[in-house]
C-alpha cells in the first residue's frame, strides 16, 4: 500500500503548502515525508512541487494529478468501509449526498454530526451534483440529499431550506484581504472559480448574474470541482472564488466577508418517501450542523415536508 500512503503525503503537502505543517498533519517526522514524496515523483516520472524558502507550490503536473490522487484515496476509503460492512453485515447503512459549494469546515461539521447522530449505522456522506442527487434519491441509491436551489423534481419530500452567506476567497496580497472586507465591484477583472456549471446550472447562472448586478464582471468563469485545488489556484493570484467558511487567512489566500452579504448558498434537504426509523432524525441533524457553522444562517422550515409532486415539474 506504499502508493496509497505516498498519495496521502502528496495531498497533505498540496493542502498545507509546507513540508513541516504537512508532517504535523500526518503525525510523522519530516524526513520520511520528503523521502515518500521523492519516491512518488520517481514512480510517476514527474515533479509534483517546486520548492523554495517560502514553502512549496504545485507544478503543472502536480495540479493536474491532485484531483486524481484525491479520487484514489476516496476509493480506498470506500473499499475499507465495504470491508468493515462485510465483517458486520447487520449494521444499517445511510447514504447522504451533498451538493458542491460547502466550505471545508461546514462539510467536516456535517459529516461529524451525521455520524454521531446515528452511531449504530454506517453513514456515507459524499459530494454529488444536484441533478445526480435527484436521480439517485428517486432510484434508491441515496437516502438523503442536500440539494442546491433552485431545484424542482417530482417524487421527493422536501425538508428545511438553509440559506448561508457566501464569503470571498481571494489572494492574500489583495488590498481587501488586509482591510477585512470586499465589495464585489472591486473584484472586476479577476477570474472567478465556481463549481462546474453542469452540477447545478440554475444556481451557477444566478450566482454569476448576482455578481454582475453588483459590479463584478469576471474576466473568465472557470469550473473546478476540487475545493483544495481551488484554494491553490486562488493563492497563485489572479483568481477568486466563494466559500461558506468563516473569515481566515493563510497559505497565500484569505477569506473575507462581502459588503452587504449579497451572495448566498441556498440548500434544501430532500428524501424519498418515509425515512427508516434509525435515520429519521438526520434531516434535522443536517440543518443543525449547517446552522452551527455560521452565526446567522436563515432556516426556512416552510410547511410540513411535502411531496414534490405538488411542485411544477422541472423543465426538460
Amino acid at each position: 500500500m506504499d502508493l496509497v500512503r505516498h498519495l496521502a503525503y502528496f495531498t497533505a503537502i498540496a493542502h498545507e503548502r509546507h513540508f513541516g505543517r504537512a508532517a504535523q498533519r500526518l503525525g510523522m517526522r519530516q524526513p520520511p515525508l520528503s523521502q515518500g514524496l521523492r519516491r512518488l515523483e520517481s514512480e510517476l516520472g514527474v515533479r509534483l512541487f517546486d520548492r523554495d524558502s517560502q514553502g512549496v507550490t504545485l507544478t503543472d503536473a502536480g495540479t493536474a494529478l491532485l484531483p486524481a490522487a484525491h479520487r484514489v484515496l476516496d476509493e480506498v476509503e470506500q473499499l475499507q468501509l465495504l470491508a468493515r460492512r462485510q465483517e458486520t453485515p447487520t449494521r444499517e447503512r445511510c447514504t447522504v449526498r451533498v451538493a458542491p459549494g460547502l466550505g471545508a469546515r461546514h462539510y467536516a461539521a456535517l459529516v461529524t454530526a451525521c455520524r454521531r447522530a446515528v452511531p449504530s449505522a454506517d453513514v456515507d456522506v459524499s459530494e454529488q451534483s444536484t441533478a445526480d442527487q435527484v436521480q439517485d434519491l428517486l432510484q434508491g441509491r441515496a437516502d438523503i440529499g442536500i440539494l442546491r436551489e433552485p431545484v424542482a423534481a417530482r417524487g421527493l419530500t422536501w425538508g428545511a431550506r438553509v440559506v448561508v452567506p457566501l464569503r470571498c476567497l481571494m489572494p492574500a496580497d489583495h488590498p481587501a484581504a488586509a482591510a477585512g472586507r470586499v465589495r464585489l465591484r472591486d473584484l472586476s477583472g479577476f477570474e472567478l472559480i465556481l463549481p462546474p456549471r453542469d452540477q447545478a446550472p440554475a444556481a451557477h447562472d444566478e450566482l454569476v448574474a448576482a455578481c454582475e448586478r453588483h459590479g463584478f464582471l469576471a474576466g473568465k468563469v472557470s469550473g473546478v470541482a476540487d475545493d483544495r485545488l481551488v484554494h491553490g489556484l486562488v493563492a497563485s493570484g489572479g483568481q477568486v472564488s466563494f466559500t461558506t467558511d468563516a473569515p481566515s487567512a493563510g497559505e497565500g489566500a484569505a477569506i473575507v466577508p462581502i459588503d452587504d452579504e449579497p451572495l448566498v448558498l441556498t440548500l434544501r434537504v430532500a428524501w424519498r418517501g418515509t425515512l427508516d426509523v434509525h435515520v429519521r432524525s438526520l434531516p434535522q441533524t443536517i440543518v443543525g450542523a449547517l446552522t452551527r457553522r455560521h452565526a446567522s444562517p436563515t432556516v426556512h422550515p416552510g410547511r410540513t415536508p411535502r411531496a414534490a409532486s405538488e411542485l411544477p415539474a422541472e423543465p426538460a
